[in-house]
């Protein structure tokens, strides 16, 4: 019972990303200007270029490596402000995920890889989903789910340049816009408004992030509709029409959540045993 206790403690902690992780030898300093190099590989459809971003693995694993050493809980100094704090684990995060797209070539992510695929950020093994529970969920913005990249085309919609924490609040307003104003993020039929299912899934964290007067999850998606559709995306779903299927409180119209695209947001994939990049 003892050893069947110990494994249980030992796996919540690395879930909990609260294991110990070594730092790798001759690891570079941290610069995101390395991970900028790394993200050229993404186009203006935030599609991953799977043979391009082959060519800049050893940038990808330098700026991986570089994780190890600096972090906004080793060295709080080099991260004066929450936005700079936030970029960091940002572009952490969304390392891990080209990471695990390199390892797969184009096939399916495996499910477990968000709790068990991980690296050494600030001497601590951590993986997606422990970055995503205590970095993430903690910064109390609900535009961060927006801005998520998990590798699926049914995800945010990763830029071609990291995040900054200067530029912070900006680069995030422009991830939910894109996010919503994505064809099938939002699709209003008759008085049901059907929502990509991160809506559901972190519903909590949505409600959470709004004022007290008006918590309702409809908020934050017309918060970042068009007034109209001169964009020209035919057939646009609107901040007029929301305001009209489901009234100023929201309470008129039924919500529906779609199913997640489960389909990887890549293109030119390369050829190779999966998990040796060569």
């Amino acid at each position: 019972m003892t050893a069947v206790m110990l494994l249980v403690t030992l796996g919540v902690l690395f879930v909990d990303g609260r294991i110990p992780a070594g730092v790798p030898e001759s690891a570079p300093a941290y610069a995101p200007t390395g991970f900028a190099q790394v993200l050229r590989a993404v186009d203006a459809r935030g599609q991953v270029d799977l043979a391009q971003l082959k060519a800049e693995h050893a940038k990808l694993t330098a700026f991986l490596a570089s994780l190890a050493v600096v972090s906004p809980d080793t060295r709080p100094e080099d991260f004066p402000s929450h936005e700079a704090r936030l970029a960091y684990w940002l572009n952490a995060y969304h390392a891990l995920v080209l990471r695990e797209l390199l390892d797969v070539r184009g096939a399916r992510l495996p499910w477990a890889a968000r709790f068990s695929r991980g690296a050494s950020i600030g001497g601590l093994w951590l993986t997606r989903f422990s970055l995503e529970r205590n970095e993430l969920q903690a910064a109390g913005d609900a535009r961060v789910w927006l801005a998520l990249f998990d590798g699926t085309r049914g995800a945010g919609v990763l830029d071609a340049v990291p995040f900054d924490g200067d530029t912070l609040k900006g680069q995030l307003d422009d991830a939910a816009r894109r996010f919503i104003r994505r064809r099938g993020t939002v699709r209003i039929e008759g008085a049901a408004v059907w929502l990509h299912p991160v809506f559901s899934e972190r519903r909590e964290d949505f409600l959470a992030a709004l004022p007290d007067e008006r918590k309702h999850v409809l908020q934050v998606v017309w918060a970042f509709l068009p007034e109209d559709c001169s964009e020209g995306v035919a057939g646009c779903p609107t901040r007029s029409e929301l305001d009209r299927v489901c009234g100023p409180r929201f309470d008129r119209c039924e919500v529906r959540f779609a199913e997640r695209e489960a389909a990887l947001a890549v293109k030119n994939t390369f050829r190779g045993a999966p998990g040796k990049i060569t």
